[in-house]
């Protein structure tokens, strides 16, 4: 059963009504321990809303806290998880916009969110020292009358008490108190130029992603599902696919444990995924490219995802290569694109055994026009979006227009006329060489990245008379030196990139440089033998895609010599 979209106008009234309907519906699954073999918890909307209303309690009986009212800013600052979810929903039961901000931050761009955000007070992990960061972090900025709060993991292991459970839930705010078009959740952009800035998202958007279409579909989905995603709950991918849908829809979302040992505690690996979904009995997975990529390339992983009823994967586009694999195993593959100010967008929902898993389609409920970009003749557009009473408003969007850019581009596939789309990039990763020429080389890098034994390919050569390629190989076990063999492999990707690619944008062997831990070399040289004092790293987003210009800073020095001696 899905909730009456005419009935809930904010997220804490869907809630709400859940738990007071049907209190013992199981609708998430907690791992028990961040370890690669734990069990997994069941959670009912009866037991959540028990601990919204302890965390939601706990906050109107502290003095201090009473900073926490309808509409104030709240920070929240936690790894993705249970106590994430359950610290936004209780400041949403009083009324309060919480304000996720990543923990991979750096402390100036916290402060920065911090100061531009209005953050009246902000809620901290006792765990993992995220409290004692943010409190040094505010602390150096002259912030320190912003009032901090905590929150151990262990203030919500036990089921609350049935009494706490069914018969004295906090209440919800008045009806009208809070509309469906005021701010429920603030996010925040990827900052891949500067700082990044906050994005407000109200009810009425988070719903409206939710009825689109990408993430429930008619005939294939019930309540006994059970999906597991990669994306933290803290991303809008991870937000929606993971934690709204499955409250909004009614069927289980299993929150994967975050292993020390798996990128360092921010996200689970291939082989924590892949045991933790056979374990829950999933029977759907979401993640972003190199999530599923890298999955479907680990041990047992392919044959897990052809078990599934869908693989859904966004975020960023997929290397077509990789997907067309992927497919040709046997897997149902759908892609989706969205964003931080526009929610769900597109998807490529469709029966299965059709192989176009790119063929991707607008959600009905998403007012928009394609504006054409570049050259007529490369069929290349860019999606504008419309603030309507349909859609909602997109935060960001002209006043007078009501459009808004995504900078997202696209070409009509499978073939013109199909009102189908495939994506092919975004405008805002436009080279603009000293020739001229236009480029977009998110294409040729996805068809590069598509080497099983290439992990980030991000290519450079604006205002430049040619580009270049900055490769970052994706290696098991230690990598200690650049040999023969693996410089073989990454000019094969590369030169099935060069391929397809018109004569002025292929990219010469003297132009590829290679990210290894003893310093950037060219492709043909030996690294130094020399101790570097930093290694340097490809700045990611949360999704795990490369931050260009973020890239183009760090290593500037490195790509600048690839041009030594040319004018």
């Amino acid at each position: 059963m899905t909730v009456d979209p005419e009935r809930p106008i904010t997220l804490d009234s869907v809630l709400a009504s859940r738990a007071h309907s049907e209190p013992n519906q199981r609708f998430l699954l907690r791992p028990e321990r961040d370890s690669i073999d734990t069990d997994a918890q069941p959670i009912t909307y009866g037991i959540f809303d028990g601990h919204v209303s302890r965390l939601a309690r706990k906050w109107t009986l502290d003095e201090q806290a009473s900073v926490i009212r309808p509409r104030a800013v709240v920070g929240v600052f936690f790894p993705s998880g249970y106590t994430l979810a359950a610290v936004m929903f209780a400041l949403l039961r009083l009324g309060a916009v919480p304000f996720c901000i990543s923990i991979r931050n750096s402390d100036e761009a916290v402060r920065h969110l911090v100061k531009v955000g209005n953050v009246s007070a902000i809620v901290a992990a006792k765990e993992n020292g995220l409290y004692e960061r943010i409190w040094t972090t505010l602390q150096c900025s002259g912030d320190s009358g912003i009032p901090i709060f905590a929150v151990e993991k262990n203030e919500l292991q036990d089921p609350p008490s049935d009494v706490e459970k069914a018969e004295n839930p906090f209440p919800s705010l008045p009806f009208g108190t809070i509309s469906g078009d005021d701010t429920a959740i603030m996010q925040h952009t990827s900052g891949s130029t500067a700082f990044p800035k906050p994005v407000p998202l109200s009810n009425r958007l988070l719903l409206r992603s939710l009825q689109g279409g990408t993430w429930w579909v008619d005939n294939l989905h019930t309540r006994g599902d059970v999906a597991v995603g990669q994306p933290p709950i803290f991303h809008m991918f991870g937000l929606i696919g993971g934690l709204l849908n499955a409250l909004y829809r009614g069927h289980t979302f299993a929150i994967p444990p975050l292993p020390a040992d798996d990128n360092n505690g921010l996200f689970p690996g291939a082989q924590t995924l892949r045991k933790y979904a056979l374990r829950v009995g999933a029977t759907e997975f979401f993640g972003v490219s190199s999530s599923v990529v890298g999955l479907a390339r680990s041990e047992g992983g392919i044959d897990l995802l052809k078990t599934l009823k869908r693989v859904l994967v966004a975020g960023a586009p997929m290397p077509r290569e990789n997907g067309d694999w992927i497919v040709n195993q046997g897997v149902h593959l759908v892609e989706g694109v969205g964003s931080t100010e526009g929610g769900s967008l597109l998807h490529s929902n469709r029966p299965r055994g059709d192989p176009n898993w790119q063929a991707m389609r607008v959600c009905w409920n998403v007012d928009h026009h394609f504006e054409p970009f570049g050259h007529p003749s490369s069929g290349v557009y860019e999606l504008i979006l419309h603030s309507s009473e349909l859609s909602g408003k997109f935060p960001g969007s002209d006043p007078e227009t009501g459009h808004l850019s995504t900078h997202d581009l696209f070409q009509e596939y499978p073939e013109p006329g199909s009102n189908t789309w495939r994506h092919c990039g975004r405008s805002d990763d436009v080279l603009l060489l000293s020739s001229g020429q236009n480029w977009n080389p998110r294409p040729m890098e996805l068809q590069i990245e598509a080497s099983p034994i290439i992990q980030h390919a991000v290519i450079f050569g604006h205002a430049r008379p040619f580009l270049g390629v900055l490769i970052a190989p994706r290696v098991s076990g230690s990598f200690v030196e650049l040999d023969n063999g693996l410089r073989e492999q990454i000019w094969s990707a590369v030169q099935v990139a060069n391929a397809v690619a018109p004569r002025n944008a292929r990219i010469a062997r003297t132009c590829v440089i290679v990210l290894t831990p003893k310093g950037v070399v060219p492709l043909d040289d030996s690294p130094s033998t020399e101790e570097q004092q930093v290694v340097k790293t490809i700045p990611l987003a949360d999704k795990g895609t490369p931050l260009r210009p973020k890239t183009y800073a760090l290593f500037k020095e490195e790509i600048d010599r690839v041009y030594d001696g040319v004018f």
